[in-house]
Order: C-alpha cells, then sequence, then structure tokens
C-alpha cells in the first residue's frame, strides 16, 4: 500500500510542475506527510489528518485560509470465543473541526514565513455499546463527546521547490473552550453537561506539502 501511495504522489509531483504557469496562482492546498513512513511502519500514516488546509490569496502577502479535519473509528472486539453466542464490545467515533483564519505573508517569492490567526469550531462523539448474549447489556452502553470553540495563532513557513509546489511546516499556539455533552449509560444521565478549557502548542510531525494553482 506505502509503494501504491508513493508512485500516486511521485507522479501527481511531476504532472503539478509539468503543467505549472508561470507564476504563483490565488488558489492552495496543503496536507502533512511523514517521509519517515515510507522507510518505518511504525511511524504511522504517511498522509494524515486532521489538517488538510486551502487558502486563497487576496494579494502576494495576504491569503485567507480554512482547515479541516474529520476522523471515524469502529472497533469491535468479540468477549467470546463461541461464534454462537456473538458477545462484543463495539465503539464508535466521530470527529469533525473546521477553521477558518487569515494568513500575512512576508519574504521572497521562494522562502515565505507567514503568521496569523483562526478560529477552529469541533465536534466529537463517542458511543460504546455491550452485547452479552442475545440483548444488550444496558448498563454498559455508554455515549458521550463534546463541542468546542477556540483561537489558534499559527506561524509557518512555505518553500517553493518550484513556482507552484512547495514545502514547509506550521506551529499553533493556542486555546480551546469546550463544552462536555451529558454522558449516558443505558439511556440515564450519569453525568451532566459540563466545561473545560486548554491551552497547548501544535505542530506538524512531518513536513506539510502543498500546490497552488
Amino acid at each position: 500500500m506505502k509503494k501504491i501511495l508513493s508512485i500516486v504522489f511521485i507522479s501527481a509531483f511531476v504532472f503539478v510542475n509539468a503543467n505549472a504557469q508561470e507564476g504563483k496562482g490565488k488558489f492552495a492546498v496543503d496536507f502533512n506527510f511523514d517521509p519517515a513512513a515510507i522507510f518505518d511502519a511504525s511511524a504511522g500514516p504517511m498522509f494524515q489528518m486532521p489538517n488538510l488546509k486551502g487558502r486563497y490569496f487576496i494579494s502576494s502577502s495576504l491569503a485567507i485560509r480554512a482547515g479541516i479535519g474529520l476522523g471515524f473509528g469502529s472497533d469491535k472486539v468479540y468477549t467470546d470465543i463461541d461464534p454462537a453466542i456473538d458477545d462484543y464490545m463495539k465503539t464508535t467515533d466521530f470527529y469533525l473541526s473546521v477553521s477558518p483564519g487569515i494568513e500575512k505573508h512576508f519574504g521572497s517569492d521562494k522562502f515565505l514565513v507567514y503568521a496569523g490567526g483562526e478560529i477552529p469550531f469541533s465536534t466529537f462523539s463517542t458511543k460504546r455499546e455491550t452485547k452479552v448474549g442475545a440483548t444488550t447489556t444496558d448498563s454498559e452502553n455508554i455515549n458521550g463527546g463534546y463541542t468546542g470553540i477556540g483561537f489558534n495563532f499559527v506561524a509557518g513557513f512555505d518553500f517553493y521547490v518550484f513556482d507552484n509546489f512547495y514545502i514547509g511546516a506550521e506551529f499553533a499556539p493556542g486555546f480551546d473552550y469546550r463544552k462536555n455533552k451529558e454522558v449516558t449509560v443505558g439511556g440515564t444521565v450519569t453525568q451532566k453537561e459540563s466545561t473545560g478549557f486548554d491551552f497547548g502548542l501544535t505542530a506538524t510531525s512531518g513536513i506539510r506539502i502543498g500546490v497552488r494553482f
């Protein structure tokens, strides 16, 4: 699978630069890429979500941006070796974030640094279902999650290998306010709605690669 993804990535790189026009386009799309994953399976996925980011350049030094993150997972673990009994525990998670913002760019055509801000909106939900015998065990069916809003200061750089192809990295210190949903177990509320506040620094674990068009 990794060899196939590598071939697709290289093919896209060649195509973009073969069709690149003089100058830089107004639109840009970039995402996170971890080159260590090509050689080390334990390093994780080469292409990582969340954090697919789009930009629209109002001018050569000012761009509006929007990031999107999406995650979905479902695990089903059978708790009995007898297939006729079919006991299991199933966990389902869903995550979505949208982060509009703005960037100010400085530097030359080849190497640009930028700074700005973004406002991330996020939502997360989780559900766990436990089945024993022919019926589910209500006392172990759990639902929860949160919604959030925050503000991040963003800073990074883009190095243009070609006119319309760049690599870079980004850092985003900021804070996040969360409203935790009520937690239900078997349909009964066991934890009321609550709020939380976080401050942290995020950075890409690999490099960001992008295309302007």
